[in-house]
């Protein structure tokens, strides 16, 4: 114990005093800590934020009720043989109810397409039939979500929300260039903004699965966006009752299951599969993550995933390169003192243990300016309000960095193992000589 005191007063007196490497040293250190953060805090708030908001928009619950397959391609085709009759229903609700305060709101939702003409315009459409007062509390912080004119109300049972494609095909468009994003927490503000419009009613076609046609009126309220531009050239929001009218049935694709703990999700997905087998009914309840209509998150999450360890390797290999550079060269500096210390009766494992723990002090001192510059950089950008275009994103995304002890400690634990493997490297080849070698600064 006392060696090891002995050997750490000797590092920190060696970094003290030769100060210019340290330096360099503790630069390149801390840059390499400051982007590990920094890109690490980037990719997980960008896809904490792009799910989150996902969840909102489309008002996707913390696990949903099926059929089994109803995902499927022939859901696609054959929708009817998937969804949930009266019975099913019922069942639903009556679970739900059981459950107390443990589910904020059961949102029904049914989906059919179809045709709208407004005067000489038409265009075809999806319709996105839900229970508009559980739908309110399934957007959470999304309730306010038309970028002019307004939401839907449960009142109406014929009001409609278009996406900005569908509604400029049928007339609607928003009227100016309105605020429509809070810079502080990018979601729309909650105000209605003026639309300008040929025309709001508008007709509605659709055929039921036994081949009837119908056709019901419409007014559009709102507009807004889906997230995707492809959904707003064609989806429109609405009441279940109107998307069930349009289609001669009583049934829905799924109840969206909103929960007070979202952690509790997987107990009651058991929960809930349990009673609905014993009751003898065909149900399903499962994470939409685990659903086909996820494949293209998780198919971007897995690339990200891809990405971001590509660029964490290359960072950590500058990284390390430079740290080995700076303590090779200042080790060969100090031949002269390493071969003192071993005529002094310093072994070779002792001098290995000094250029280690003096690399974890540079790495010590490193890792605190890292944090202090990621953090000063990741308020400095936030505050700053900067927005910008992705992919196929309808609207623009605010460019935020997310705070994470974890990721601070991993960049720390990473940079840190590599400071002290660089010296321990950097110094193994030195002590090695012999002390008459080493005295003369031969190597």
């Amino acid at each position: 114990m006392k060696t090891l005191h002995l050997l750490l007063r000797l590092a920190v007196r060696n970094v003290r005093r030769g100060w210019r490497h340290s330096i360099a040293a503790i630069g390149t250190m801390a840059i390499g800590f400051v982007a590990l953060a920094t890109f690490q805090g980037y990719l997980s708030q960008l896809l904490e934020s792009q799910i989150a908001m996902n969840y909102a928009r489309n008002m996707i619950g913390d696990f949903m009720v099926r059929k089994p397959g109803g995902g499927s391609v022939d859901a696609r085709v054959r929708p009817d043989k998937y969804w949930l009759d009266e019975k099913d229903q019922a069942f639903v609700q009556a679970w739900v109810k059981r459950q107390g305060a443990d589910v904020r709101a059961a949102m029904r939702a049914l989906l059919v397409e179809g045709v709208a003409n407004a005067g000489p315009a038409s265009a075809s459409f999806m319709l996105f039939g839900h229970d508009i007062a559980e739908g309110h509390i399934a957007r959470r912080d999304w309730q306010w979500y038309a970028w002019a004119g307004r939401p839907a109300r449960p009142d109406e049972p014929n009001a409609v929300v278009a996406g900005l494609g569908l509604g400029q095909s049928l007339g609607c468009v928003v009227k100016g260039n309105p605020q429509i994003f809070d810079p502080r927490t990018a979601r729309p503000i909650a105000a209605e903004r003026p639309m300008d419009c040929k025309t709001t009613s508008v007709q509605l076609s659709g055929s039921s699965p036994t081949g009837r046609v119908n056709a019901l009126d419409g007014e559009i309220v709102g507009l807004t966006s889906g997230g995707v531009r492809e959904f707003d050239q064609r989806l429109l929001w609405g009441p279940l009752s109107l998307a069930q009218d349009l289609a001669s049935t009583k049934g829905v694709d799924s109840f969206q299951i909103v929960l007070a703990d979202p952690g509790r999700a997987p107990a009651l997905i058991e929960r809930f599969s349990a009673e609905a087998k014993a009751a003898g009914l065909h149900l399903q309840a499962v994470d939409w993550q685990q659903t086909e209509q996820a494949d293209l998150l998780n198919r971007g999450r897995d690339m990200m995933s891809i990405y971001r360890n590509l660029v964490v390797f290359v960072l950590l290999v500058i990284a390390g390169s430079a740290v080995l550079t700076t303590m090779a060269k200042t080790v060969r500096e100090r031949t002269r003192e390493i071969g003192t210390l071993r005529s002094l009766g310093f072994r070779k494992g002792h001098m290995l243990a000094m250029f280690a723990l003096e690399a974890g002090v540079l790495a010590v001192v490193s890792g605190v300016l890292g944090a202090v510059v990621a953090t000063g950089l990741r308020l400095a950008v936030d505050a700053a309000g900067i927005t910008y275009r992705a992919g196929m994103l309808a609207e623009d995304i605010p460019l935020t960095i997310g705070w994470s002890g974890q990721t601070y400690a991993a960049g720390f634990a990473f940079l840190a193992a590599v400071a002290v493997l660089a010296g321990w490297v950097a110094a193994r080849r030195v002590v090695e000589l012999r002390v008459a070698e080493a005295l003369l600064g031969e190597h």
